[in-house]
């Protein structure tokens, strides 16, 4: 959460409820965390009035544990759809490189020309443009921002964002026509080695259980799951 902050959050009865204008599903998702006492249904319609109010669909984090088992049943009587099982996967054995990959850049804070290039490779909309560069302003851990350049053109990019003794990997991105060059293994271990040099050992991500290229990847440079998660996300209309 500190890693890829929402714009809003707002704390209900145990569950964190994040907004942030309907950009990425981690961002505008609820997530519960601590003990609740309200009943379960009516915490459900309060979520749902609260979305409603921002014309947002309502998403909930969920992972396995009995608590949310029984959150995950009640939302599925209600045709909430699941989605997007996500595996999360760490690293204890972070590697500094010997020398730098040809064309990377580090830098310890977003810049424009990363900014654009992610836009650009991410094909992000108009509508979410502000929102990102809100959410990037808003990360307060120290940041390790790189980008693949080839003939004056980002094709690539990535961060990381260290905290308690771990660098969480976020936003991995090649252009579309650059992809299978290897560039996200160079950008995934640039961002590690940065991380180890300052005395980073243990590393996190969070990948999408069908990205099986990607996964891929992760198995090689050491990456092993340690949980799953998944989204239930409001009925379609």
């Amino acid at each position: 959460m500190n890693a890829w902050p929402s714009i809003q959050t707002v704390v209900y009865d145990g569950w964190i409820i994040r907004l942030a204008n309907g950009y990425t599903k981690r961002a505008n998702s609820i997530n519960p965390i601590y003990p609740s006492k309200i009943n379960l249904e009516e915490k459900i319609q309060h979520c749902k009035n609260l979305y409603a109010k921002y014309n947002l669909p309502v998403v909930y984090k969920l992972v396995k544990c009995d608590e949310h088992k029984t959150i995950d049943k009640k939302l599925e009587a209600l045709n909430y759809e699941a989605l997007d099982i996500t595996s999360v996967q760490i690293c204890d054995d972070i590697k500094i490189l010997e020398e730098n990959y040809p064309g990377i850049n580090i830098h310890i804070d977003f810049n424009e020309k990363w900014i654009n290039g992610f836009i650009k490779n991410n094909n992000i909309k108009g509508e979410f443009i502000e929102t990102l560069k809100t959410m990037l302003k808003n990360i307060t851990g120290n940041k390790i921002v790189v980008y693949k350049e080839l003939n004056n053109e980002v094709a690539g990019c990535g961060y990381g964002v260290i905290e308690n003794e771990y660098v969480g990997l976020f936003d991995i991105v090649i252009k579309e026509d650059k992809r299978g060059r290897g560039y996200g293994k160079e950008i995934v271990q640039s961002i590690l080695s940065e991380a180890g040099k300052a005395g980073i050992k243990k590393s996190y991500l969070q990948v999408v259980n069908n990205n099986e290229i990607a996964k891929g990847l992760y198995k090689k440079i050491g990456y092993k799951e340690k949980y799953t998660y998944w989204y239930r996300k409001t009925p379609p209309s």
